[in-house]
């Protein structure tokens, strides 16, 4: 490989066709790509980054190279000292596209400390010893769950459950509704999720819950959001486990440009929506319910967290000219501009790559190294990686665009 320059570099991704992406005339990253999308084929996923699974490519004198075998030749250029240092070498974070007409599996994530010992132990099912906090936002809209809901609204939904009795059986249940101390009802609570989870190999009376809970909401003339979510999915994924969850976590409607973060362990699905999501470079998983991919129930019962609290959302305000999304995630800070005609900005790499992805419009890029100017324009769908080495460059437009910037802070 021939020396590397301190230049933009266009970035080649790779779609991933998980079978909950949308297809056909629905398949939104063959639009925002610009690609025609095959018949019945799931686009599910975007990558933009250098995890091993699914490196991007750029091209080097008329030649492509994957971004991670890149950073192994030249790791200074791109990452810079700095991240180089705090990250072992890596790209720390992983820019996704998703597109999801039904639900991903429930899942949470482990963290550092737990990614070192499920991959050291199971490497087929925890593929690297990474954390993976992420964020979701919304291009169009989101409809996701994430995170225990307060403790009475979880109580009031007990109450309209009888059907969990054949699951759990009636004693924690009763204990739970006659509970007037909101932190033993929060023990109890934890102690029917886990029953629910730990029995789920029972088919037998799992079948009896979910199908009795279904016939009842049926026959309503009126349901909550958990209860469409219940029968929606119902008709999916049968008699899953995983349904019982929606009348414990909080359900989220997410508007374009606002966001959740998920840190580890904090249960979470996201359930229909396009949108642009970003996470430290990991794919590790422990799922619970709505899938048929492995699940570890015992892990997941483990690393779980119960915060009982409505979840936040990001720029909940729906901002759009300009937001930065911010979160407590060391690898990632995500910014989204949407700007008018004549738009200009001079920014500084400090020493730290970056990499923008442009979700509507054309964005120009002008640099100068050495008195050698240069310039290249990136249009809807494109993205490019901006490598420690320039230090310094110039973004620009003549008409409205909206793009993403992705940084490490």
């Amino acid at each position: 490989m021939k020396a590397f320059t301190p230049k933009p570099y266009k970035l080649s991704n790779k779609i991933q066709n998980y079978e909950w992406g949308t297809k056909n005339e629905d398949a939104f990253i063959p639009k925002f790509i610009g690609i025609k999308a095959e018949l019945n084929i799931p686009y599910a996923e975007l990558w933009i980054g250098a995890h091993p699974k699914s490196p991007s490519e750029l091209e080097i004198d008329s030649e492509c190279f994957p971004l991670d075998r890149i950073i192994e030749s030249h790791c200074n250029e791109v990452l810079g000292s700095y991240v180089k240092n705090k990250f072992g070498g890596k790209f720390p974070f992983l820019l996704k596209v998703l597109s999801s007409a039904k639900a991903l599996s429930i899942q949470l994530h482990p963290d550092k400390r737990q990614a070192e010992n499920l991959h050291s132990l199971d490497s087929k099912n925890y593929p690297d010893d990474n954390h993976k906090p992420e964020i979701a936002i919304a291009e169009e809209s989101l409809i996701a769950v994430a995170g225990f809901r307060p403790v009475n609204e979880i109580i009031e939904n007990l109450r309209s459950l009888p059907e969990i009795k054949f699951l759990t059986g009636s004693v924690l249940i009763e204990k739970i509704l006659e509970s007037e101390n909101k932190e033993e009802s929060k023990e109890l609570i934890k102690k029917l999720y886990q029953t629910i989870m730990t029995k789920a190999d029972d088919k037998e009376k799992l079948s009896v819950c979910i199908k009795s809970i279904y016939e009842r909401l049926n026959n309503k003339s009126k349901l909550s959001s958990e209860e469409e979510q219940f029968i929606s999915q119902y008709q999916l994924f049968g008699e899953d486990v995983g349904l019982l969850s929606f009348f414990f976590f909080n359900i989220i409607k997410l508007d374009p440009g606002q966001a959740i973060f998920t840190d580890a362990g904090v249960p979470h699905a996201y359930i229909k929506g396009n949108i642009i999501e970003c996470m430290a470079n990991s794919d590790n998983v422990v799922r619970a319910g709505l899938t048929n991919k492995f699940k570890d129930v015992k892990t997941l019962l483990d690393i779980i967290k119960y915060d009982f609290s409505r979840y936040d959302i990001i720029n909940s305000q729906a901002k759009q000219d300009e937001i930065v999304y911010k979160t407590k995630a060391e690898e990632f800070e995500v910014a989204c501009y949407r700007k008018s005609k004549n738009f200009s900005r001079i920014l500084q790499t400090e020493n730290k790559p970056s990499v923008f992805l442009i979700a509507d419009g054309q964005l120009n890029v002008r640099w100068n190294i050495n008195d050698d100017p240069g310039s290249l324009k990136f249009s809807k769908g494109e993205s490019f990686l901006i490598p420690a080495s320039l230090k310094e460059y110039e973004i620009a437009n003549e008409s409205k665009v909206k793009f993403y910037h992705v940084t490490i802070p």
